[in-house]
C-alpha cells in the first residue's frame, strides 16, 4: 500500500488533533485516553493523540479509520464531551510531497 492512500492498517501509527473546549486542558484527556492505549501530547490550542489505528477506532467507536489521504473527523465520545470540541485524524503524509512544492 502506498503511504497516504487506501485504508489504514489496524496497527498503523495514527495521529489525531483534539480541539479543546475553552475551560479544558490536555491533561483532562489523559485518564480516558490512557484507558484506551492512546497517548496525549499537549499543544498550544489543543492536544495531539497518538496510537494505533485499532486503538483509535475502538476508542472512538468507529468500525475503522478508512482512507487516510484526507483528514477525518471522529465523533466526540460522551466521556469527552465536556473536554473536546472536535477530534480530527490527520492524513498520512506522502513521502516526498514537500519536495514537489515550488
Amino acid at each position: 500500500m502506498t503511504s497516504g492512500q487506501g485504508d489504514a492498517s489496524e496497527e498503523e501509527f495514527v495521529e489525531a488533533l483534539v480541539e479543546l473546549r475553552a475551560d479544558a486542558s490536555a491533561g483532562d484527556l489523559v485518564p480516558w485516553c490512557s484507558r484506551h492505549g492512546i497517548d496525549v501530547l499537549p499543544m498550544t490550542a489543543g492536544a495531539l493523540l497518538t496510537g494505533s489505528g485499532r486503538s483509535l477506532a475502538e476508542a472512538f467507536e468507529v468500525p475503522r479509520l478508512g482512507n487516510r489521504s484526507r483528514p477525518q473527523s471522529l465523533p466526540v465520545p460522551p466521556a469527552l464531551a465536556s473536554t473536546a470540541r472536535s477530534v480530527t485524524v490527520l492524513p498520512t503524509p506522502t513521502p516526498g510531497a514537500r519536495d514537489r512544492l515550488p
